[in-house]
């Protein structure tokens, strides 16, 4: 599917050395939106939930051979961790983070004004650091993960910008700080690989208040589920199969 994907971006991006000089080099600005969302991650035996705020920007390219679309988002937020084995811990910081480049392989902005969509296609990078350090209230110690994805992706922009996108991970690279347990020091730092997942979002169409005003909000889910990684070291340590839900709401200016 992987392949697919790119093969359709690179042909993509030959027919667009083809457009007319004065469409390739019409000018776009990057479009901003700041806002929140809640995040819910779950294992069977864990799970992580709480606020966050979101910066996201997203850029049009219309020079030819470059990707058509950048995007970027960033997400801080206060996570509580809750286990019937091992207790509960407030206050968790994370940071996310995802890089977007996305090739348009079907229709264009004419076909969007006539009332089609645009398919856009290409790769993603996740990033996603969580402190854990601390005792729960079981007695229990936590310690510092960090964990990064490589998305092959695929957009679907409707005519009215409501957007649906989803996605086959790649590549997963899960690192677990366990040396950083103050109750068993000789625990080794471990490295697990992640092969299989998904993830599918939307992003309504933006609800703008008022006519004169170039700001509008917009309403988004992203969900992700990842399957169990490999085993590492003697004791078989693993990454057990996990589900993230992410709901926000957002403001977009040009």
């Amino acid at each position: 599917m992987a392949g697919a994907l790119f093969a359709q971006a690179l042909s993509c991006a030959h027919a667009q050395s083809t457009a007319a000089p004065d469409e390739a080099a019409a000018p776009s600005r990057p479009a901003w939106a700041v806002g929140a969302s809640w995040l819910r991650y779950s294992e069977p035996e864990m799970k992580l939930e709480g606020p966050q705020l979101t910066l996201r920007v997203a850029h049009q390219i219309r020079q030819p051979h470059w990707p058509s679309w950048l995007e970027a988002d960033i997400g801080i937020g206060q996570l509580r961790y809750s286990s019937d084995v091992s207790g509960t811990l407030s206050q968790l910081p994370m940071f996310h983070g995802r890089a977007s480049a996305l090739w348009q392989v079907h229709g264009d902005a004419d076909a969007l004004a006539a009332g089609a969509g645009i398919w856009r296609a290409g790769a993603q990078a996740e990033w996603t650091w969580t402190d854990l350090r601390g005792t729960t209230s079981a007695g229990h110690s936590g310690y510092e993960r960090f964990n990064r994805k490589l998305w092959a992706v695929l957009h679907y922009e409707q005519p009215s910008s409501a957007r649906l996108e989803g996605g086959v991970l790649l590549y997963g690279r899960q690192q677990s700080f366990l040396s950083q347990v103050p109750a068993d020091p000789g625990l080794p730092d471990i490295t697990n690989r992640q092969t299989r997942g998904f993830f599918v979002g939307y992003r309504h169409s933006p609800w703008q208040w008022s006519t004169a005003s170039e700001r509008a909000l917009r309403p988004w889910v992203r969900y992700t589920e990842v399957s169990s990684s490999d085993q590492v070291g003697a004791l078989g340590w693993y990454e057990p199969r996990n589900r993230t839900l992410l709901v926000g709401l957002e403001m977009l200016w040009p």
